[in-house]
């Protein structure tokens, strides 16, 4: 029976709930066995891409990583914030920050007085809800 099992090929992936039936269903040693085997395949994913450069010209190489902004968020929002980081979100404070600093751009460059004084409104306006974030977060500290 045991030379069957490892004689099998699969024509397709299995779906996760299968393949989780399956693992259930081994032995400890065919667990461990299992283990070692993607282990192994986990490593020689990583070693081609070694060899092949894609780790060269990794963002921030050979550069000590800061986390004192990551440990310096209220920790009641860094896990959420990490997930929406990773997923290209960002927080609504920073989305506000930037939108402040180009209508602050825009003021210098702008020569009409309606149009500033339009655009001040604006600045007014997000600037009060860019604070309002930062209260909110500052009760968590």
């Amino acid at each position: 029976m045991k030379d069957e099992k490892e004689n099998i090929k699969l024509d397709k992936p299995l779906s996760k709930e299968n393949a989780r039936t399956k693992y259930k269903k081994l032995s400890p040693e065919e667990k461990e066995q299992a283990s070692n085997k993607f282990e192994d395949l986990v490593e020689a994913k990583i070693q081609k891409a070694i060899a092949d450069g894609e780790f060269k010209n990794l963002r921030g190489k050979g550069k000590p990583i800061d986390l004192g902004r990551y440990y310096s968020m209220p920790g009641h929002l860094r896990l959420g914030y990490q997930i929406l980081k990773n997923a290209g979100y960002i927080p609504e404070e920073v989305r506000l920050k930037k939108e402040i600093e180009v209508i602050k751009e825009k003021i210098r460059k702008t020569k009409s007085e309606n149009k500033k004084n339009k655009l001040l409104k604006e600045l007014s306006d997000i600037s009060q809800q860019f604070n309002f974030y930062m209260e909110y977060n500052k009760k968590f500290k």
